[in-house]
């Protein structure tokens, strides 16, 4: 009876043994395994990725001056003008101090030295007090009464008889090229000077240019005076080449410029204040560099 149970035991702790052994619950020398310590960990089936980088911030755009004429390096009174011509009052400039003149002798022998040299001083004043002015800016009109400072520098006859014909025509047709030389002073047409530059301010307007200078850079040669045969009262002749630039803007290279004009002129001059009492006049359109 013994020897069964004792078999019986034995058979069972044989059993129970296997089972353990089957279920990972332990070694067969009776160690307790750890099973979390014992497994691997998976690897990420989509690996490890790095975080993207934050996109640098885009540099800043530079905007288009809303005023170019701020940036217009030139100021005051005919900047540019040469030495020796003093501006006697705001605005006023004495352009006879840098004149040269060279008098023929037919009008040495009618009026002299001093009163040539007089003609010649008006001559150069006309030029640019006058024919360069704010008045060249564009515009789409004019009226009579624009021209009031040329009116003043004229004589009696032809400020009365031939100049109202020839502002009548400029007020009735702007855009013609005649009418506008015939009023004796530079008047560019417009919008714009061309080549893709622009006029500081708004079209058809001088607002671009105020406390600022229309021109800059006046330029002529020597002062040729005759004598200009008729007449009652002693007439002069008086031929020269001149120029001068506007201030533009151009909006390619972000610079001020200028446009230079170039000018052919014979005046006649009448004793003896001589004052303007016509004129032959050519205009060029020089093209344009660096404003300095």
């Amino acid at each position: 009876m013994k020897s069964w149970v004792v078999k019986t035991v034995t058979a069972l702790v044989l059993v129970v043994a296997v089972a353990a052994v089957g279920l990972g619950l332990s070694t067969p020398d009776g160690e307790v395994r750890d099973a979390e310590a014992d497994a691997s960990p998976s690897a990420s089936p989509e690996g490890t990725t790095e975080p993207a980088p934050e996109p640098s911030p885009a540099p800043p755009t530079t905007a288009a001056p809303t005023d170019p004429a701020a940036l217009s390096p030139v100021t005051g009174t005919w900047p540019g003008r040469p030495a020796g011509t003093p501006e006697v009052s705001p605005g006023v400039v004495d352009w006879c101090p840098a004149v040269q003149v060279q008098v023929s002798h037919a009008a040495r022998d009618a009026v002299g030295e001093e009163a040539a040299r007089a003609a010649a001083c008006r001559a150069v004043a006309f030029t640019f007090d006058a024919r360069y002015s704010r008045l060249s800016l564009p515009r789409e009109s004019y009226a009579a009464a624009d021209f009031a400072g040329v009116e003043a520098l004229l004589t009696d006859r032809t400020r009365t008889s031939t100049y109202p014909p020839r502002l009548s025509a400029v007020v009735a047709a702007p855009r013609t090229t005649a009418a506008r030389e015939g009023t004796g002073v530079v008047l560019l047409d417009g919008p714009s000077p061309g080549g893709g530059r622009q006029f500081f301010g708004p079209d058809w307007s001088d607002v671009g240019y105020v406390d600022r200078p229309v021109w800059v850079d006046p330029a002529w040669g020597v002062v040729t005076i005759d004598l200009q045969r008729g007449g009652s009262r002693p007439q002069l002749s008086a031929s020269l080449e001149a120029s001068a630039g506007v201030p533009v803007w151009n909006p390619r290279t972000a610079a001020a410029e200028k446009l230079t004009v170039r000018t052919s002129a014979s005046y006649v001059l009448a004793g003896p204040d001589w004052r303007l009492n016509g004129w032959t006049l050519s205009t060029d359109l020089a093209g344009f560099s660096p404003l300095a």
